[in-house]
């Protein structure tokens, strides 16, 4: 009798035995093929601030002064890319000491600038992502706009924000996706 459970004590470890050994091959096979794909963080980090000034030079020229609120700050996402974010302003806020300006003079500077910006962007991605070191083919930059409309009653139709996508492999289509 202590046999037969001794003969069922192996068996079902050998399953088990067996699972553990592929476990361990696929965990030691993984480890090293996920550690030859990183980059230094020196490669990392030189392209995501070269990307993060040239885009902060483009929209600080744009909206000169005033217009820029937040400036550019890029991250490296493991998996995505460089992402880039900031926030500006289109236009000055109308106040009672300021020079009044009609609602058509102010629609017409905000959608001006807006084009101005949104073609500055879109030229940075198409010269800038082919040479991204840092970022593999299949992976993506973007370019997160927030706009703060401090004129809400003479643009209403202004979105709140602009999102530049484009992959490394496809440079030259640049996504452009307003969302209000």
């Amino acid at each position: 009798m202590a046999q037969r459970f001794s003969y069922w004590h192996s068996v079902r470890n050998h399953g088990i035995e067996g699972m553990r050994v592929v476990l361990f091959l696929a965990f030691v096979m993984t480890s090293v093929l996920y550690g030859q794909n990183q980059l230094p963080p020196e490669k990392i980090k030189s392209d995501v601030t070269a990307l993060q000034n040239a885009v902060n030079e483009s929209v600080g020229a744009s909206l000169p002064g005033w217009g820029v609120l937040q400036g550019a700050k890029a991250a490296y996402l493991d998996g995505y890319g460089i992402v880039v974010n900031m926030e500006v302003a289109l236009d000055a806020p109308a106040t009672p000491f300021s020079g009044q300006k009609s609602p058509e003079e102010v629609r017409t500077t905000a959608a001006q600038r807006r084009k101005e910006v949104e073609d500055k962007l879109t030229n940075i991605l198409k010269e800038k992502t082919a040479s991204l070191q840092s970022i593999a083919p299949n992976e993506s930059v973007a370019i997160i706009v927030n706009i703060l409309n401090t004129n809400p009653a003479y643009v209403p139709d202004m979105p709140a924000q602009i999102i530049f996508t484009v992959k490394k492999q496809d440079a030259a289509r640049v996504k452009v996706q307003p969302y209000k």
